[in-house]
């Protein structure tokens, strides 16, 4: 199981990838940042504010995703983004700015 050792908001210095949705943070624009570990394992996981709140939308609805982590953006279909739209529509636009709005 992964457990989370710290979680902290930052502004990016340089670009990074955002490991929810694989898109580029860009240079000084806020993300979250968690040092984990599992097992003999630690990485450090970086995410777009809206792709952090995205996921813990639907672990709030006990969605989960591999390994009981919370699912990636990139991992998620139809359903949990009108899932996340009917929570937070902003959070949706957001995250996905190209896609429509679900009806």
């Amino acid at each position: 199981m992964v457990t989370v050792i710290s979680s902290a908001t930052h502004t990016a210095r340089k670009p990074h990838m955002c490991d929810s949705c694989l898109r580029k943070i860009e240079a000084g624009t806020t993300y979250h940042r968690s040092r984990c570990v599992n097992g003999g394992d630690a990485w450090t996981w970086k995410a777009h504010p809206a792709c952090t709140r995205a996921g813990e939308i639907l672990w709030d609805m006990d969605i989960r995703g591999e390994e009981d982590c919370m699912i990636n953006v990139s991992d998620m279909d139809q359903e949990d983004r009108e899932l996340v739209y009917a929570k937070d529509p902003e959070t949706f636009r957001q995250v996905w700015p190209d896609r429509p709005e679900p009806s």
